[in-house]
């Protein structure tokens, strides 16, 4: 236990207290923002199933995905979503949350 310990109290021992500091200059900033470059963007691409959406253009399918099941007619088929109408209504959903899909009963 032959810690040293201070007591004291440390402002008294600074030379000069530090000047308040005053901006001189406009506060708003002057320099336009800058977008960053070399952006890549990534996704997954599973060709074969893209492949197998694509045969089924424009008939009724019942897609399945992580969240529940929405039956509709396919669209259009791109990259990384799918585009189905359910009701009149045109739905865009992630590739990669659909679990699968099949051909729905025509009514």
């Amino acid at each position: 236990m032959n810690r040293y310990v201070y007591y004291g109290y440390p402002q008294a021992y600074a030379p000069f207290p530090n000047p308040p500091y005053y901006r001189n200059e406009d506060p708003q900033r002057r320099e336009t923002p800058v977008l960053p470059k070399n952006t890549m963007y990534t996704t997954i691409v599973e060709p074969k199933f893209i492949e197998h959406l694509k045969q089924h253009i424009g008939s009724k399918i019942a897609v399945t995905t992580v969240v529940g099941k929405l039956v509709g007619t396919l669209d259009n088929v791109f990259i990384d979503h799918i585009a189905l109408v359910v009701d009149g209504k045109l739905h865009h959903i992630r590739i990669s949350e659909i679990v699968f899909f099949e051909k729905a009963e025509e009514k």
